[in-house]
């Protein structure tokens, strides 16, 4: 038996005897490029709708007449719905057949798109965002629980991982260009219609090319305990991104911190009692899904904080204009791309902890080299040398994590595995900019600022990959 087949059979007994007697057999080994595809490209609806939307938000805009501020709620609003549903979506995977549960996340993702299509007023498309964030909470827990189903543990999961996040990362770059394409060709609404189709033929060809899957009928979905867990998320999230608005907005940051405390003591309440807060509490006792949740909120922390400063450097230092500090920064994508896509093969030769190490050392050895722009740097460097550098270390970090989240894990609890990874990623990737910004504000002048947040965000990542090298996986 292989180190990574005993990874998955281990973790805590309540786990291992818990686990349905009508959980799905194990898949019959052979090649399974279709599925992986169509997991592929779920997953990667979700990187590509939030990158699509930055450049039709201009247009957005100006049509409504809505100010800037405003109009980030067509983010946050999908982010809050993302971060919060997360974990009810990996519960979801973990009690009803998969593909049902994909499909039904897929499904919102189009319907969230309607809204938008037929939007008289701005918070029309930011309610379509909402649904759309909650489609996406739905699909992305499903879809990696689906792909662990589907490639048994070892060399064909890790590879099938590593094409899994590259094809994530590739949607993202390709939705910042393909945002601005089609608001430039036919208006903003064309967006959402192409979003629209492509979560409805990836539904489709999901009936179609993956296995249905079976439910658990031995566990029940608990409402109270799990809007309780819900909440709390929710709250997390919101009162990280009010933190950087002034005034009012750290008010109701305050606010929110206050009511996920609550939201936290009446989840651990409903545990103490016997109820089922949507996240079984033996999770948490898996090292490796420990390590990954950990590692995710200072991977993220570190590559969302900073690059949340690159356009502002391009922009506010450098006089680019908005377009050409997107295309700027678009070798980041394709860097992680082209690295997830070998990611899966170096974890099975090295091992997970050596590539996550290289991987946080590295996004954070990229960044780091932002500290050296000037006034009047090239863009070769240090600006192009660090996305470069980041992005490979991205390319490695991204697919380790998720190939740790998942070890030691039984098959029957892998979607709210890997929605706790993904819960800590979102949590990470609000606390980066709103951080970053707080310490960037206390310099006399922005580049000293923006240095100052480079140099924390890369410590971070310098930090989280010396403690993964020194601890390990346990």
């Amino acid at each position: 038996m292989t180190d990574s087949a005993r990874h998955e059979v281990s973790g805590p007994a309540s786990l291992r005897t818990s686990a349905p007697a009508t959980a799905p057999p194990a898949p019959r080994p052979g090649p399974r490029l279709l599925p992986l595809l169509v997991l592929s490209a779920a997953a990667g609806l979700d990187a590509g709708s939030v990158a699509v939307l930055n450049s039709a938000l201009p247009a957005i805009g100006a049509e409504f007449g809505v100010a800037p501020q405003a109009l980030s709620w067509a983010v946050s609003g999908y982010a809050l719905a993302f971060a919060g549903l997360l974990l009810a979506g990996g519960a979801l995977a973990d009690r009803f057949p998969r593909r049902r549960v994909l499909v039904a996340g897929l499904l919102a993702l189009a319907a969230g798109t309607v809204p938008a299509l037929a939007a008289g007023d701005f918070w029309m498309v930011a309610a379509g965002r909402v649904l759309q964030g909650a489609g996406a909470a739905v699909t992305i827990p499903a879809a990696t629980a689906l792909v662990a189903d589907l490639y048994p543990a070892g060399p064909a999961r890790s590879r099938a991982l590593g094409v899994f996040a590259s094809a994530q990362a590739g949607s993202y770059g390709a939705g910042l260009v393909l945002g601005g394409v089609l608001t430039g060709a036919a208006g903003w609404r064309l967006v959402f219609a192409v979003q629209g189709a492509a979560a409805l033929l990836t539904a489709l060809a999901a009936l179609r090319g993956l296995p249905a899957g079976a439910a658990d009928r031995g566990r029940r979905v608990d409402p109270v305990g799990g809007t309780a867990l819900v909440a709390t998320v929710v709250l997390v999230v919101l009162g990280i991104d009010l933190l950087s608005h002034p005034g009012a907005g750290r008010v109701v940051a305050v606010a929110a911190a206050v009511g996920a405390v609550g939201a936290v003591g009446a989840a651990t309440l409903w545990w103490r009692r016997g109820g089922d807060a949507l996240l079984d509490r033996a999770l948490l006792r898996i090292g490796s899904v420990r390590t990954s949740a950990a590692m995710a909120v200072a991977f993220y922390f570190c590559v969302n904080g900073s690059l949340f400063f690159v356009p502002l450097y391009l922009q506010d230092v450098r006089g680019m204009s908005p377009a050409q500090s997107g295309l700027a920064v678009l070798p980041v994508s394709a860097a992680v791309t082209g690295t997830a896509l070998f990611t899966g093969r170096l974890l099975e030769r090295v091992g997970t902890r050596a590539v996550l190490t290289a991987g946080l050392l590295l996004t954070g050895g990229g960044v780091l080299l932002w500290c050296l722009t000037t006034t009047q740097s090239p863009y070769w460097w240090p600006v192009f040398a660090g996305l470069v550098v980041t992005g490979v270390g991205q390319g490695l970090a991204f697919p380790a994590l998720t190939v740790l989240g998942l070890r030691g894990v039984p098959r029957a609890r892998q979607g709210a595995a890997s929605a706790v990874t993904a819960t800590a990623l979102q949590i990470g990737s609000g606390l980066g900019p709103a951080v970053l910004a707080g310490a960037a504000s206390t310099a006399a002048s922005p580049l000293p600022g923006q240095h100052l947040a480079f140099a924390a965000a890369a410590a971070t990542a310098a930090v989280a990959g010396l403690v993964v090298g020194v601890r390990g996986e346990r």
